[in-house]
């Protein structure tokens, strides 16, 4: 992670989780197919890379509920001064690359038998140098699951915001073909879910820089792509869009795919 993102995170991280309010189902359904998507069972021990505030994350351990506590890894400190109390989550201020590099030891000795990534490959300066290095720490039984937009998205962002996410983001075939070559077998499936908005909310949520991608403009360039949303959805009160994510999953071989 850069510090430029960095930056971002940690000046969003006190207003993050109120974006997400407006449905909290969403927020749910999603964390729901990461569990089932990985098989996530109680006895797994468990890691969410990128936690951010343990929004999805505290949802995962209501679902799993593990005997041991869901390991909450995040570089920037003021998103995981936001994560909720609970022995069921245990935060760990640290970044992919410390876990990977091994600049940063798993609180406890034993191996993860799942870890999720959502949304925070991107970020990632080394991406198959980290994958590599958090694929051994798995165990004999473990899978991966890296959460990720596609490369263009439906979401209601003015034009540069478009084009400078299409910039950034990898292709998730990229991402399964570099957890292959870690030594996982891997594969990748799409999800779909529907999101309904309040304009006036979503023009919150873009002034707050909600997606990191926003964070590449400056308050000028903001307040101008906000100008050109505003002119663009002026006869939508409501915004309906679909929000895509690939998932692309990575277990050890000889475990039947999740």
């Amino acid at each position: 992670m850069t510090e430029q993102i960095a930056e971002h995170y940690e000046r969003v991280a006190a207003t993050y989780n109120d974006h997400w309010t407006y449905d909290p189902d969403y927020v749910r359904q999603l964390a729901h197919a990461m569990s089932d998507a990985l098989r996530l069972t109680r006895s797994d021990a468990i890691a969410d890379i990128g936690c951010g505030t343990g929004l999805y994350t505290r949802h995962i351990a209501d679902d799993v509920r593990p005997t041991r506590p869901v390991l909450c890894v995040d570089p920037v400190s003021a998103m995981l001064d936001q994560l909720p109390r609970s022995p069921a989550l245990q935060p760990l201020h640290a970044s992919a690359e410390d876990l990977a590099s091994g600049r940063v030891a798993l609180p406890e000795s034993a191996p993860l038998d799942a870890m999720i990534i959502k949304e925070s490959i991107h970020h990632m300066t080394d991406r198959r140098g980290t994958l590599e290095g958090l694929v051994r720490l798995l165990s004999r039984h473990g899978r991966i699951l890296v959460v990720m937009l596609p490369t263009a998205i439906h979401h209601p962002l003015f034009r540069a915001a478009h084009e400078r996410f299409e910039e950034l983001q990898p292709d998730p075939a990229d991402i399964q073909e570099i957890v292959s070559a870690a030594g996982l077998r891997a594969s990748v499936s799409q999800r779909t879910f529907h999101v309904a908005i309040e304009r006036e909310r979503y023009v919150r949520m873009l002034e707050a820089r909600y997606m990191s991608v926003l964070g590449e403009f400056s308050d000028e360039e903001l307040e101008e792509g906000i100008a050109q949303f505003r002119r663009s959805y002026r006869d939508t009160p409501v915004l309906r869009f679909e929000d895509h994510f690939a998932f692309v999953k990575g277990w050890v071989p000889g475990r039947p795919p999740a």
